[in-house]
């Protein structure tokens, strides 16, 4: 018999308190993977803390919010399938967690599986980013 993952992306998932994305914005360490750049920052947990994750789409570059609300909605998609990849639970077992803010770069709508390759690539550099910069070791849930 299939044993089957169950993916959820949470309320308490994700980034919303102003004083936390600006200090993932002014204190983060930051990487570009196209499509997305990625600004994150490494914190000690406390309590039942989590990653959090927020994503960012540019008004500057999609005037109209329903082409910005799209992209938002296949970056959580790709993000909650593939976020098992993503180093926040071995960083939990160290007792330290991520806040990262995943902003969407390209000027036209990408197709999802553009997308879905690019947050594999940005969570796969994430990983490789937290390791060599706090000397956690992180190797990917199967």
């Amino acid at each position: 018999m299939q044993q089957y993952r169950r993916y959820f992306f949470k309320k308490n998932e994700r980034l919303c308190l102003r004083k936390d994305i600006e200090n993932v914005m002014c204190n983060g360490k930051k990487f570009l993977t196209y499509p997305f750049l990625v600004n994150y920052v490494i914190k000690d947990a406390q309590g039942s803390e989590t990653t959090k994750i927020a994503i960012s789409v540019a008004k500057r570059n999609f005037k109209k919010a329903v082409d910005r609300n799209l992209l938002k909605r296949r970056i959580r998609e790709a993000y909650r399938k593939h976020k098992h990849n993503c180093p926040a639970d071995t960083a939990c077992n160290t007792q330290k967690i991520i806040n990262a803010i995943i902003i969407y770069v390209p000027k036209e709508k990408l197709s999802y599986g553009e997308i879905e390759k690019g947050i594999i690539r940005a969570l796969e550099n994430l990983a490789k980013n937290i390791e060599n910069d706090s000397n956690i070791s992180i190797h990917p849930a199967d």
